[in-house]
């Protein structure tokens, strides 16, 4: 049974011609368990020994990202990262590292202020920390999540992508709470905004109606909205790196499931959206492969004529 489907006109993927496969991870390589499954994994690298790279392109920052670059091998074998969004493009095998721009306190004081007044959570990121902010409504649900969870007094409470309670202080080192654009103090790449998925669509609506000409706004999990600077996108530093590169729309794949891989698909011709993302994402994808909880992404190279 096949768990890809395909889109009517969508052009045969010849194997041979690949020169890269650019994966999302929250979603898409990731299970839900943020893991990389062991069967994924070594489909991946059986690739990366022919010849194939392997792009892994988050909204996170590469100390977050490196641990999986290295459960693939892909320094080894010359891979790379589009972290944030697209902010920066990370060469593994060199350690060059290209980035675009970041976002001062006093560019984003406006930003801030509104959503402030929201009852939502609210993260200014930077490269290996984060500045945080949540509502009094929402810590009261996170100590409430924290007790039914059994979590210990030391765990952190942030949210992430799927959970209003999440650890990343392997990835941001350093967490600071902030009360007004006074309390960030330095540059930061992105805002990261999370509630819990009903209660964000409101905010969501709201941030475009007031800012969508000033920023880059994506919905990234249903749980999560993320801010960055206008014009930044996975899709703008794919191209740039496929002209570095020399390589064609038809030589790389793209797999998928947030709005922010969107400008992914429209840079190739191959593009799958994972059978878990919404119905407008799964929509703007040339195909759809099956779930991230089911290598998806290797079911769906094998469907394709990929031999693994």
């Amino acid at each position: 049974m096949r768990s890809t489907e395909r889109r009517a006109g969508m052009k045969p993927i010849d194997p041979n011609r690949i020169k890269a496969i650019v994966m999302d991870l929250d979603g898409t390589l990731l299970d839900e368990h943020n893991q990389i499954t062991p069967q994924t994994a070594r489909a991946l690298i059986k690739l990366e020994k022919r010849g194939v790279h392997l792009i892994l392109a988050s909204g996170r920052s590469y100390p977050r990202l490196m641990d999986y670059a290295g459960q693939l091998e892909m320094k080894k074998y010359g891979g790379y990262l589009l972290e944030v969004d697209g902010l920066a493009i990370y060469e593994l095998a060199s350690g060059r590292r290209v980035k675009e721009k970041m976002m001062r306190p006093e560019e984003i004081q406006e930003l801030i202020s509104f959503l402030l007044k929201q009852n939502i959570e609210t993260q200014a990121v930077y490269d290996d920390g984060l500045f945080v902010h949540f509502s009094p409504s929402m810590f009261e649900r996170k100590k409430e999540l924290r007790k039914e969870l059994n979590l210990p007094d030391t765990y952190p409470w942030t949210a992430g992508p799927w959970s209003l309670l999440n650890d990343m202080r392997n990835g941001y080192s350093t967490q600071e709470y902030f009360h007004s654009l006074r309390g960030i103090t330095r540059p930061v790449n992105k805002l990261q905004l999370m509630q819990e998925k009903d209660r964000i669509e409101p905010v969501y609506q709201a941030l475009m109606d007031h800012f969508k000409d000033q920023y880059t706004i994506y919905r990234t999990t249903p749980s999560q909205l993320e801010v960055l600077p206008k014009g930044v996108s996975k899709g703008s530093a794919l191209s740039k790196l496929m002209k570095e590169k020399g390589w064609d729309r038809d030589q790389v794949l793209v797999f998928g499931d947030g709005e922010n891989d969107v400008s992914m698909f429209d840079a190739v011709d191959h593009s799958f959206a994972m059978s878990n993302a919404a119905p407008f994402i799964r929509k703007q994808a040339s195909a759809i492969a099956g779930d991230h909880n089911q290598d998806g992404i290797v079911q769906a190279l094998k469907e394709n004529g990929f031999d693994l």
